[in-house]
């Protein structure tokens, strides 16, 4: 696995362990702003204490355990009580928006309180009150996540691989645009034929493969992306990563 080098941050802070897979608080602006200096990864782990470094038992020979451990210090993510990852877990689609949300929020600031500033219609399985429905809410207008022809979002549903890179391709469009240059975005690397693809996700996997690597092959292995399978906890966060690195040096 490629492991990207130039991730971008100025809060050092270690995320303490909390309850619950994915913080439903909202990343503090002024103190994770990263959106004019960086420092790479190597240099990132280097800051970490054994005991940081060691917080999760059970990522050891995972192969994101890098981007992981990157994404807690940027408090993105978060662990359990128990001193795990769960890297395996499945993601819900709300989790998943939750942590885009905050990703977006580094670089760019978000509003959730914002006025939209084009016609929505609220998911009617997304309750005002529910934790993530202000966040639901400001990606509904700008990063288009899908709902269905009902008008549901189906927050507590699995989200699939090729769902949360078509989200994360919106996502890295939104940042881009809204740093003032060119929502395309520009390769890095040669796509991967995947062989288990075929339509809209065969463009979407080969496009955003080529974009270091954000849709990759199930583990790091083989040639099968696996569109339609839940995106685990271990993925989901290292395609993030490499979202936030990617983005920030896409200075086209």
């Amino acid at each position: 696995m490629k492991i990207l080098t130039n991730l971008p941050l100025t809060t050092l802070a270690i995320a303490s362990l909390v309850s619950g897979s994915i913080s439903p608080s909202f990343a503090q602006k002024s103190s994770l702003s990263i959106a004019n200096q960086q420092i790479n990864l190597p240099s990132l782990m280097a800051q970490m204490s054994p005991k940081d470094a060691s917080t999760f038992k059970d990522i050891n020979n995972n192969v994101y355990k890098p981007e992981i451990l990157a994404a807690v210090q940027l408090k993105i993510v978060q662990g359990f009580p128990d001193g795990t990852f769960r890297p395996n877990q499945p993601v819900t689609r709300e989790q998943a928006v939750s942590m885009i949300v905050d990703t977006i929020n580094l670089i760019t600031p978000v509003d959730l309180n914002a006025t939209p500033t084009n016609p929505v219609r609220p998911f009617t399985d997304v309750p005002s009150d529910r934790w993530s429905a202000p966040k639901i809410a400001w990606a509904q207008w700008n990063i288009a996540p899908a709902g269905t022809p009902t008008g549901k979002f189906r927050p507590t549903e699995n989200i699939t691989r090729a769902e949360l890179v078509a989200f994360l391709r919106r996502a890295a469009e939104r940042i881009k645009t809204n740093l003032g240059r060119s929502p395309a975005l520009n390769p890095t690397q040669k796509p991967i034929n995947f062989s288990d693809v075929s339509g809209y996700n065969q463009q979407l996997a080969m496009q955003m493969s080529a974009y270091c690597q954000i849709a990759s092959p199930v583990n790091e292995k083989g040639k099968n992306f696996a569109p339609n399978k839940p995106a685990h906890r271990d993925y989901t966060t290292a395609a993030i990563v490499r979202t936030l690195n990617c983005v920030k040096n896409d200075n086209k």
